[in-house]
C-alpha cells in the first residue's frame, strides 16, 4: 500500500469514526452537519457501451450532470470481468477535447432525462 493510500485510508476511518459517534449523540450529528463547508448536487448517468467480450468486460460512460444541466467532468470506466463477477474497475476522465464529439453523441439523452 502506497503511502498516499494509506493517508487516505487513515483519514476515511476517522471520518467513519466520527459518523458513528454523530449516530450514537444527535448533538454530535447536528454539529457534523452545521460545519459541513458545502455540497453540490449532481445527477449522475451510466452509459454501459456494447461490448465484444461481455463476460471478459464491459465499459462505457460517467456522465454529471450539475443543478443547472451542464455536463462536468464525464468519465471513461471499463469493468474488467470473469463470468458475471467484476474483478477490476478502472475510470480515466475523459480528456476536453473529446467533449464536442460526447455531447454531439449524448446530449439528446441529458435533455430527455431532465424532463
Amino acid at each position: 500500500m502506497s503511502k498516499d493510500t494509506r493517508k487516505i485510508t487513515k483519514e476515511l476511518n476517522s471520518r467513519m469514526e466520527q459518523f458513528k459517534a454523530a449516530l450514537e449523540d444527535e448533538n454530535k450529528k447536528f454539529e457534523l452537519m452545521d460545519n459541513i463547508p458545502g455540497s453540490e448536487g449532481l445527477i449522475r448517468f451510466e452509459v454501459l457501451l456494447p461490448s465484444k467480450k461481455p463476460e471478459e468486460y464491459e465499459d462505457g460512460l460517467f456522465f454529471y450532470l450539475n443543478e443547472e444541466g451542464v455536463l462536468v467532468n464525464p468519465e471513461y470506466f471499463y469493468r474488467y470481468k470473469s463470468g458475471v463477477e467484476v474483478i477490476k474497475v478502472e475510470v480515466i476522465n475523459i480528456p476536453e477535447d473529446y467533449l464536442p464529439v460526447i455531447n454531439d453523441i449524448f446530449g439528446e439523452l441529458f435533455i430527455s432525462e431532465e424532463e
